[in-house]
């Protein structure tokens, strides 16, 4: 009885859907924030994000007559549901997360990949030719980012003798410094980053939701609680990936210890995850939007390449 509430306490408040939407909604709000500036514009305030989901949650709840109602009902709280789930799976505390088994980062990855196929599917109930063209664009952009972030990931397990669990990666970082501190994993760093990119449709990978050509694509014809819905999920994978990526190549929970302060391991994992999406705000106000065609030859090119030599290094060193 105990397990099961702190279970459901995990799940409900930390770190799960109070924290993680609070932090999620919060970094979404500094990217428009810092786009506004990057813009030359005011830009709305950093707490916009939350005003804009609560009203969307005072909308009618509509569902086009057009639509295959159970798909495109039931997208938006898998797209959730996943992604929530892999935020009981990260070392946010400390390097033991909520839950954890051998192969944590095989899960994850898998999680990860649930609301990409959910806005496909979605896209294609709805009805709409805009969703449909949205989701043809996912399916292939997909296929592009996917294989640089596994090999990118794969690198940084094969240095911890392959392990998958991400407590070991974690422990192995708060012994050795971060990954991305070691010359052979610094191109699989840089190519996880690039993959992210592409994973949270941020430019130049927004493509299957490109609004000046296809108004928002899979989710064109999405209102009310249910956008509402898909934009937490949205703003909290924003944080997810990003955390990710920091247990993986930049020592996850470790404090640290800066001028005499001490610095305790969620404050540092917040930082890191931080700074990570600052680079991403960055990265996608002064880039260009690719084709879809650019797009993945690109992803099947540069990021690839990179997390090859460095899983070829790691393994051969």
């Amino acid at each position: 009885m105990i397990e099961a509430l702190s279970y459901a306490l995990a799940y409900l408040v930390f770190p799960g859907i109070l924290f993680a939407g609070a932090v999620g909604l919060l970094f979404a709000g500094i990217d428009r924030k810092l786009t506004g500036h990057m813009q030359n514009r005011i830009g709305p305030p950093i707490w916009q994000e939350f005003l804009d989901v609560g009203k969307l949650f005072g909308k009618e709840d509509i569902t086009p007559a057009a639509a295959n109602s159970f798909v495109f009902n039931c997208a938006p709280l898998l797209c959730f549901g996943a992604i929530m789930t892999v935020m009981l799976l990260l070392p946010i505390n400390s390097s033991q997360p909520v839950l954890t088994s051998v192969g944590d980062l095989i899960v994850i990855i898998y999680l990860l990949n649930i609301p990409a196929v959910c806005m496909m599917l979605a896209g294609y109930a709805s009805g709409c030719p805009f969703g449909t063209i949205g989701s043809s664009r996912y399916v292939v952009q997909l296929f592009g980012y996917e294989l640089a972030f596994i090999i990118a990931a794969l690198a940084a397990a094969a240095k911890v003798g392959w392990s998958l669990s991400l407590s070991s990666i974690v422990s192995y970082q708060a012994q050795n410094g971060w990954m991305v501190s070691q010359v052979a994993l610094i191109p699989a760093a840089i190519a996880i980053l690039i993959a992210a990119q592409g994973k949270l449709l941020r430019v130049p990978f927004d493509i299957p939701e490109a609004e000046s050509e296809i108004v928002h694509g899979s989710l064109t014809e999405y209102s009310g609680p249910k956008l509402a819905i898909l934009r937490i999920a949205y703003d909290i994978e924003l944080f997810v990936v990003a955390a990710v990526i920091t247990v993986l190549f930049f020592g996850g929970p470790v404090p640290h210890t800066i001028g005499g302060i001490y610095i305790p391991g969620v404050a540092s994992f917040l930082i890191k995850c931080f700074g990570i999406v600052v680079l991403s705000t960055v990265i996608r106000n002064i880039a260009a939007r690719l084709r879809i065609d650019q797009a993945l030859k690109f992803f099947w090119t540069f990021p690839t390449l990179l997390a090859a030599i460095s899983l070829f290094l790691v393994v051969v060193t």
